[in-house]
């Protein structure tokens, strides 16, 4: 009988230690980690899920934008023209640029003024005003 009562006895014990490592703690982090995330964004969670479908449409809008700008500039090239292509892709660097050169990718804009300097294509386009 003592035998079966320190097993059951640990058994009870390690069932609760299993319980504390495996779920509260786990259930504890993704708290702390959504409390962090509400507090980044300023938003709750539900507020979130409502705006991952938003979230996700403006991916695809930029996702399809970009597609289409490349599929252009390859078949200007499978044409051959490639003063075309460069005039063509260039438009898009200079427009970037022209919208976005006071808030945009610091690392993006060094890179369209430092190509600036040696390709006149991106020179005059973004050397042009915002329209």
């Amino acid at each position: 009988m003592r035998h079966f009562i320190t097993s059951v006895v640990c058994l009870a014990v390690g069932i609760g230690i299993g319980w504390y490592f495996g779920y509260t703690r786990p259930s504890l982090q993704a708290m702390h980690i959504t409390q962090e995330l509400e507090k980044e964004t300023g938003m709750s969670i539900a507020e979130m899920t409502k705006a991952v479908p938003d979230s996700l449409a403006a991916i695809q809008r930029d996702d399809e934008s970009a597609a289409s700008v490349s599929l252009r500039g390859i078949e200007i090239l499978d044409r051959g023209d490639i003063p075309a292509a460069k005039k063509y892709l260039a438009h898009w660097v200079g427009s970037y640029y022209r919208v976005y050169h006071t808030r945009g990718d610091t690392n993006l804009i060094a890179r369209i003024e430092g190509a600036a300097t040696t390709n006149t294509e991106i020179a005059a386009e973004i050397a042009k005003k915002i329209q």
